[in-house]
């Protein structure tokens, strides 16, 4: 019996195992919560913008959200602004506001133009902007994300960089995020 429990035990490690590294390469943003408002004083620093990041945020009006997109080269890479389909109803749209590093506006993003959009991983349909590839220089440049239109408190996404990757230690961690995500518990 114990043998059969110690075979059984290594065989269910081994799937595990094999599952976590064929993981390494996915098709998804990697996710984390902003933890909203984050303003100057607590941006969220971002260190490896080519890397694929999904950051989740909830506003109201008159809050933000800060990133800091930090990088010893210049790098292009996609940006975009997504709200789940569900929370559709609620007419506040977020805004993101880019700048380089000495405070001059890069570009500015909104959901003017969204189309709905089926993420499998998290298995959400949102609305998205156009992504939209931005040259962040060496550097701390910054996103401010800012509520518009509406009253009450929206959810929002802003999705960065194209690499999609995860290491075998990130995978608890992923588990968790997305049944966050799913049941929009942010």
């Amino acid at each position: 019996m114990k043998r059969a429990l110690a075979f059984l035990a290594i065989a269910l490690l081994l799937i595990v195992a094999a599952g976590a590294l064929s993981a390494t390469r996915a098709c998804a943003h990697d996710p984390r919560f902003a933890c909203s408002p984050r303003d100057s004083g607590h941006p969220i620093v971002i260190t490896e913008p080519e890397k694929s990041w999904a950051f989740y945020g909830r506003l109201g009006a008159g809050e933000e959200d800060r990133y800091e997109i930090e990088t010893p080269h210049a790098v292009a890479v996609p940006v975009q602004l997504l709200v789940d389909q569900r929370d559709a109803g609620n007419a506040a749209r977020p805004v993101a506001a880019v700048a380089d590093p000495s405070g001059r506006a890069v570009a500015t993003m909104d959901l003017s133009r969204m189309q709905p959009f089926f993420e499998p991983f998290s298995r959400v349909t949102y609305l998205e902007s156009p992504e939209r590839v931005i040259g962040f220089p060496a550097g701390r440049s910054t996103i401010t994300v800012t509520m518009h239109g509406g009253e009450l408190r929206q959810r929002y996404t802003l999705a960065i960089g194209a690499d999609e990757r995860f290491s075998i230690w990130e995978m608890p961690y992923l588990t968790g995020a997305v049944y966050r995500i799913h049941t929009r518990s942010f």
